[in-house]
């Protein structure tokens, strides 16, 4: 633990009158629930494979529940998601 006044200079936020978290240094947290989802669906109603046995094609995205949020501390980005989801496919 530094001492009052030798800790990092990154550390500006006590410093500062407005509080402003500068380059993300302190925890920030941002909701990208419903954009993940919709990702997720159109990129889940693209997936066809085909194969010398035939072809199987994601047809319906019949559930698609859960949540994303995208968090930054210290400049480094987490990723948090939990999704539950019912798909229906079809094999030729």
């Amino acid at each position: 633990m530094a001492r009052w006044g030798e800790g990092d200079p990154r550390w500006i936020v006590e410093e500062r009158a407005d509080a402003t978290n500068v380059n993300n240094w302190h925890w920030t947290e941002r909701d990208v629930s419903a954009w993940s989802s919709e990702r997720l669906r159109q990129l889940l109603l693209s997936v066809r494979v085909e194969g010398p046995e035939g072809v199987c094609e994601v047809t319906d995205v019949s559930k698609l529940d859960g949540e994303a949020s995208i968090n930054n501390r210290k400049g480094k980005l987490f990723f948090f998601y939990e999704f539950q989801l019912r798909a229906n496919w079809l094999g030729l």
